[in-house]
């Protein structure tokens, strides 16, 4: 029986447009990451014929799947303030739960102020602090982060008004698209010589500090008519013991389009855990109730069962080369869900490619495959 290879099915149907809502994305790389996480994998090495592959006593399966994620966006109110220093202060009130918000956020307003991060300070963490919407992988940096671009566009437009009031501007005739802002000045763009200094402006300023608020928020209205979504391929090898049916996931590579990646390294660093997640999601995660007592069976982490180090291999993630001019002014989108999406259901494809089995219910331990 001839059997079709399950990318070029996904390819057979693949399609610009969302179904669900019958309007274009504002992006789609899926196909890119299918085509870059299948040659990183060694895809073309699988017999398509379950249970031919094997290692040793070990029967090897190879599984591949898609993933989508809404790219999420919220109301963000941000503060900026150029400090008596000539600091660029920024203050919202998100938080920070290990997704590496402080170091995008702090990057996205270094880059729109062309100043170093040293000379950002992020202040995060206080409801005190302007409104922000809650803490999440996949919406803060969009979220906060157009807030931030908001905030110091405006910030950079009160500091362009009062260098031109300062006696003898230079920046008096000059209009603003031949201006750009760098390493603490304002700077022609022709020859990048500096104009006026931020520590000028704060003097000329009486030594006060420069501040605006300002709110960043979707573009609904431009929007309602596109589908907003990050997309992912994640592609499996599982090893099972023939004799004991124990599963180990091996290998695993995840391709994922999300637009503009603002830090690889912490991007990164999310859709790993993503990863070590969808294992346990696939082969570990179980509560097990008493419906007698109504009480969890197994509500601790001896008997409730997660991934530990020696169940992570060799993992690798690939970032698609995305440019989305539609969903926000970063052009990002989150890196959170996106990450566990596909993966669960390729270890199952995996599974089904090593022994033949079709297993529907997570999570998948030995004794279905007796």
């Amino acid at each position: 029986m001839d059997r079709i290879n399950p990318i070029d099915f996904r390819l057979i149907n693949y399609s610009e447009k969302d179904p669900a809502e019958d309007a274009p994305f504002t992006s789609k790389e899926l196909s890119q990451c299918y085509e870059k996480a299948a040659e990183k994998f060694g895809w073309r090495k699988r017999n398509p014929v379950p249970g031919t592959m094997k290692n040793g006593n070990k029967l090897v399966g190879y599984g591949m799947a898609s993933g989508i994620w809404d790219a999420e966006q919220y109301p963000s109110r941000v503060e900026a303030i150029l400090n008596n220093e000539g600091r660029l202060e920024i203050h919202n009130a998100t938080t920070d739960i290990g997704t590496g918000t402080f170091t995008v956020i702090t990057q996205i307003a270094a880059d729109e102020l062309g100043l170093s991060v040293e000379d950002v300070i992020f202040g995060y963490g206080d409801s005190k602090k302007p409104f922000s919407s809650s803490q999440g992988g996949s919406s803060t940096t969009a979220s906060v982060g157009v807030g931030v671009v908001v905030a110091v566009k405006a910030l950079k437009a009160k500091l362009l008004k009062k260098a031109r009031s300062i006696s003898n501007s230079p920046l008096k005739k000059l209009k603003d698209q031949l201006v750009s802002f760098a390493d603490g000045n304002i700077i022609l763009k022709t020859d990048n010589s500096t104009l006026i200094s931020f520590r000028e402006i704060i003097a000329a300023n009486k030594g006060k500090e420069i501040k605006t608020t300002n709110l960043g928020k979707p573009h609904f209205l431009k929007l309602r008519k596109y589908s907003k979504a990050t997309h992912s391929a994640a592609f499996v090898e599982v090893e099972i013991d023939q004799d004991l049916k124990t599963i180990n996931v091996t290998r695993a590579v995840t391709a994922v389009a999300a637009g503009t990646i603002i830090n690889p390294k912490t991007a990164r660093s999310q859709i790993l855990g993503a990863m070590v997640w969808s294992i346990s999601k696939a082969l570990r995660e179980e509560t097990i109730l008493d419906a007698n007592l109504g009480r969890y069976m197994n509500a601790n982490l001896g008997e409730y069962h997660i991934p530990v180090h020696a169940d992570i291999h060799d993992f690798e993630v690939i970032f698609a080369e995305e440019k989305d001019d539609l969903i926000n002014e970063l052009g990002v989108k989150g890196v959170g869900e996106i990450g566990m999406i596909a993966m669960p259901a390729a270890i199952t494809n995996a599974i089904f490619h090593a022994t033949g089995k079709r297993i529907y219910k997570l999570p998948i331990h030995f004794d279905k495959l007796l």
